[in-house]
């Protein structure tokens, strides 16, 4: 949040004064629209859209309406929720942006408070039936967790736990506000919460509330967990229609009935804090664990960061599409770039990809992993070569040329030979998006290093990935180079070799002259029906049907020409 001065001091002043001469305060979002009413709740806050003036993310606004009819305790409790969230963070709290009240002694104004753009619950629940069990779950998990913080870490009871007090961001999180009646723990004794009663969601109080019994001083924190308990049963079956209905558990799953009725013990110090809630198996998921899992990632080894990864990735399919989009890949993406997470984080990432929009893979995935290219972690490109056929295809012609293609060509002479056979591989993929220019010079000076190395298998590759590239060499240069590329590959000592020379030149005869074809090939082919290898001796004689063939065609066209020519 602002700092601010202390009341009375200029700061204040200077907007009291500002607010005169302005249509409204100055928000770091552009409210977009008249806003809906907040459905349920007892303020009347209307919800707006919005967009943020620094980066143009979208913003949700809360405003509300001060006129000389709105009593004195609506007024204090709609400027309490702005102060609230003002100071307060939590992954699970609404988080606040920016926002803005009347000086004290205005007559009319509004109160605005800007955060995250969120969903309220309401609606919601009413529009994503698809996620709602493993989504209900972890933004239950959040909520105990987030009243822990309240009652613990900031000695504060929030007294509004109801459905209209919880939202939900983009990634399916559930995030508290409702922030009206939070209240010192010292200052919410009964007398307290008296004065509050008229604001209050009576159906959501516990009975030492609805009595005035003084047992609510003693352990006022039970009263949020009392009402948590009723949010549960609201989510899972329906409005509260009477106190009584809370008794019935038809509905609700069946592991989370002994939480739920935990949590609405008469005695209010029997009754669990947040942890105890939220370490419940029922509450534990899946996605609770992939998100605490991502959160710890940085603290772990290398070893321990690979198996944190595959279990994450082996769970991917059980969550829902939001959390992953906006939770779990942001946090992937970074482990990948900066974590030194290496490998492991690719598969999960890819993953994710393969549900995204082709629009969105290139917006959020492609960036980070172009980034990765240049990593000088082995690992990390390793992985990066291993899975570029999977998103090759969203890469631009100008990121393979400026970015990906230099770094892929350093792997070319790397020591390890795993390397070097990935970055070979890797140029199938990528010289279609190279210009011609760098295909004749750079690639092809590559190519023949490789068609050089000493192991067998990166000869082979380089044999294969030569043939399924001569369609992108330049016509004048291609004869020539496939010439010298295959004759010196027919020769190899590593019989994988000569049968990828062999498979390759079939694919490519089209690019021969019938001369070449008839003078160096075909003989060098001939050779090899007689080689020590089994399968090299069947490969060359294929090879030499299909290269006779097109002999024929050759000679049968000489003639045609010949006697065209007679005539």
């Amino acid at each position: 949040g602002r700092q601010t001065t202390a009341p009375g001091g200029g700061h204040h002043m200077f907007k009291a004064l500002s607010s005169a001469f302005t249509r409204g305060p100055d928000l770091k979002a552009d409210i977009l629209d008249a806003g809906v009413e907040l459905k349920h709740s007892k303020l009347p806050w209307r919800v707006h859209e919005a967009k943020r003036k620094d980066n143009g993310q979208p913003a949700t606004v809360f405003s509300f309406e001060i006129t000389p009819a709105t009593t004195d305790s609506a007024r204090s409790a709609a400027c309490n929720a702005l102060r609230r969230l003002k100071t307060l963070r939590h992954p699970s709290l609404l988080l606040y942006i920016d926002g803005a009240e009347p000086p004290p002694d205005a007559k009319a104004g509004k109160v605005l408070i800007v955060t995250e753009h969120v969903t309220p619950l309401s609606s919601w629940l009413a529009s994503k039936p698809d996620e709602r069990d493993e989504a209900t779950s972890g933004g239950l998990a959040g909520l105990c967790k987030v009243l822990h913080f309240l009652h613990y870490d900031c000695s504060l009871c929030h007294l509004n736990v109801c459905i209209p007090s919880v939202f939900v961001d983009k990634a399916g999180d559930w995030k508290l506000g409702g922030m009206e009646l939070v209240t010192d723990k010292d200052k919410s004794d009964a007398g307290g919460i008296k004065l509050l009663q008229q604001l209050l969601v009576r159906r959501f109080m516990p009975p030492e509330v609805v009595r005035d019994n003084s047992q609510a001083d003693r352990v006022p924190h039970s009263v949020d967990v009392w009402s948590l308990g009723c949010l549960m049963r609201e989510v899972y079956v329906g409005e509260l229609t009477s106190p009584e209905a809370l008794k019935d558990v038809s509905g609700l799953p069946k592991a989370l009935v002994p939480v739920y009725q935990s949590t609405l013990k008469s005695n209010p110090a029997q009754r669990p804090t947040g942890r105890d809630l939220a370490s419940a198996p029922a509450l534990e998921t899946d996605g609770v664990w992939v998100t605490n899992a991502m959160s710890e990632l940085s603290l772990k080894d290398a070893g321990e960061k690979q198996k944190v990864l595959e279990d994450i990735h082996g769970k991917l399919e059980r969550l829902p599409f939001p959390l992953l989009r906006y939770k779990v890949l942001p946090e992937l993406l970074k482990a990948l770039e900066f974590g030194g997470a290496g490998t492991a984080a690719m598969a999960p990432i890819l993953k994710i990809g393969q549900k995204l929009t082709t629009e969105d893979f290139a917006k959020d995935i492609v960036p980070g992993v172009v980034r990765c290219f240049s990593s000088q972690d082995r690992a990390t490109r390793f992985g990066l070569l291993q899975n570029l056929h999977t998103f090759a295809t969203h890469l631009t012609p100008q990121l393979v040329e400026k970015d990906i293609y230099p770094a892929v060509a350093t792997g070319f002479t790397d020591t390890v030979p795993g390397m070097r056979e990935l970055s070979l591989m890797s140029l199938v993929h990528l010289v279609p998006k190279l210009s011609e220019k760098v295909v004749n010079s750079q690639v092809l000076r590559a190519m023949a290093g490789l068609q050089g190395d000493a192991e067998g298998s990166i000869r082979c590759n380089a044999t294969i990935c030569m043939g399924k590239i001569a369609h992108y060499i330049s016509a004048s240069t291609r004869e020539k180079v496939l010439l010298q590329s295959l004759s010196r590959s027919l020769q190899d000592p590593f019989p994988p070799s000569r049968i990828a020379a062999l498979l390759s030149l079939s694919a490519t005869l089209q690019h021969f002259q019938a001369a070449d074809l008839a003078s160096k090939l075909v003989p060098a082919v001939a050779k090899l029906a007689l080689d020590g290898e089994k399968e090299v001796r069947e490969q060359a004689v294929q090879t030499l049907r299909v290269a006779v063939a097109k002999l024929e065609e050759a000679s049968a066209k000489m003639s045609q020409e010949a006697m065209q020519a007679a005539t």
